[in-house]
Order: C-alpha cells, then sequence, then structure tokens
C-alpha cells in the first residue's frame, strides 16, 4: 500500500495551501500537468477535531471532496492524492484515519507539523508540536496503527531557530513514508529565504539512519 516506495526518480508534488488545494484546483493542476511529471497531490489541511465533531464533522468533511473528474484525470494519469490532517490528540488521529480510511479513497495520510498560522499552534497541533516531540512521535504512531495507508509528515526546521538534526531525527524513529522539510522556522513564517542547507541536514541524517524514510523539500 505505499506509494511513496514505487516513485522512481525526482519527486514532484502540489504543496497543500490552505483556500487553495481543493478539488477543483487539483483538477485543473492534475489534467495540465505534463504526463509523468506530476507524482502527488495534497487535500487542504482538515481538523482531527471537528471532523470528529458530531455537528462540524459534515462541513469539516468537505475538505476531502474529490469530484468525479479530478477522480477520472487522477486515475488516468497515476497521480496519487493524499489528505492531510492536523490536531494534537493521537487518539483522534487514529480515529480520523481509520475513518477517511474505511470512508473514502485516498492514497496516502499526511500530517501537518507545518503551519504557523497563531490560531492553530495555539491548540498545540502543526509547527507547535516541533516543541512537543514526544507528542508528535505519539501522533505518528497511532496514525500509522489506524489503516493500511502510507503516513507522511510536513514540518518545519524549527520554532524560533533551527534544530533540523534534533527534530528531523526524532520523527525518522517512527519511520514515516516521507517527510516534506519545509526550510524556514515557525517564526519566519513564509517569509525570508528558505533554508536549502537545513533541509539538506535532513536528508544526509535521512542517510546515517540508514532510514527508508523519503525527504521531499519544499519553499512552501
Amino acid at each position: 500500500m505505499n506509494f511513496w516506495k514505487d516513485l522512481e526518480g525526482p519527486i514532484f508534488a502540489l504543496a497543500p495551501m490552505e483556500d487553495a488545494t481543493e478539488t477543483v484546483f487539483r483538477e485543473l493542476v492534475a489534467a495540465t500537468a505534463s504526463p509523468g511529471r506530476l507524482h502527488v497531490l495534497f487535500t487542504e489541511f482538515m481538523s482531527v477535531d471537528g471532523f470528529l465533531h458530531e455537528r462540524g464533522h459534515l462541513r469539516v468533511s468537505e475538505r476531502l471532496l474529490v469530484n468525479r473528474e479530478e477522480r477520472e484525470v487522477l486515475e488516468r494519469s497515476g497521480i496519487k492524492l493524499v489528505a492531510q490532517i492536523w490536531g494534537s490528540d493521537p487518539e483522534k488521529f487514529h480515529r480520523a484515519t481509520r475513518k477517511i480510511a474505511e470512508e473514502h479513497r485516498f492514497d496516502g495520510i499526511d500530517i501537518n507539523m507545518g503551519c504557523p498560522v497563531k490560531k492553530i499552534i495555539k491548540k498545540g497541533g502543526c509547527s507547535m508540536l516541533i516543541a512537543t516531540p514526544s507528542l508528535a512521535r505519539e501522533i505518528v504512531a497511532a496514525t500509522r496503527e489506524a489503516s493500511s495507508l502510507p503516513v507522511s509528515v510536513k514540518t518545519r526546521i524549527g520554532i524560533r531557530e533551527a534544530i533540523t538534526e534534533e527534530w528531523i531525527g526524532q520523527l525518522l524513529e517512527e519511520q514515516p513514508a516521507a517527510i516534506t522539510v519545509h526550510g524556514r522556522t515557525q517564526k519566519m513564517m513564509s517569509e525570508g529565504t528558505a533554508d536549502w542547507n537545513e533541509v539538506g541536514k535532513a536528508s544526509r541524517l535521512r542517510d546515517q539512519m540508514k532510514s527508508e524514510t523519503l525527504i521531499l523539500e519544499t519553499g512552501m
């Protein structure tokens, strides 16, 4: 079930973007991409709290919508579609992942540990998990145990300063299928230049640990 292992050569993926990467946008990108040059698409990030909430579920689950036209393009082109989720409770990650796997057709689950927006990190999720590596590891483990779908992580290189090797090393211990590294700290938001040297450190650490986890680079 781990499609990441079957990808060959440079991997090109459309970064998950809030208020952008919904089904129509993904369909457009997939339909216009050169054959074989786009490998993975991600949904907008979805709160596991909202997804599991009795009254909030219907609206929140709209982020998992895949229209018929997009599904046809994905199947024709072989592009994989990954659902991205966020939160801070391992048990809810487990329940949400199991529900997604049972009720939807996705090729993988991606955990957002990179969003730096204040109203999100105030809840202890996304990039705030960099400050609580033990909790982050519990979340990865709980998500992996919930289904046979491959689990990946998108994250940053630190909170106020880069701690790339210390932080990525913790994630690699949980053996996610892939880690997408945004070469900025939480404090930088999307300002300034991404530090590609730090992204390189993550790749070298992966090699030193003899891990099979893929390291993807992003500046977004």
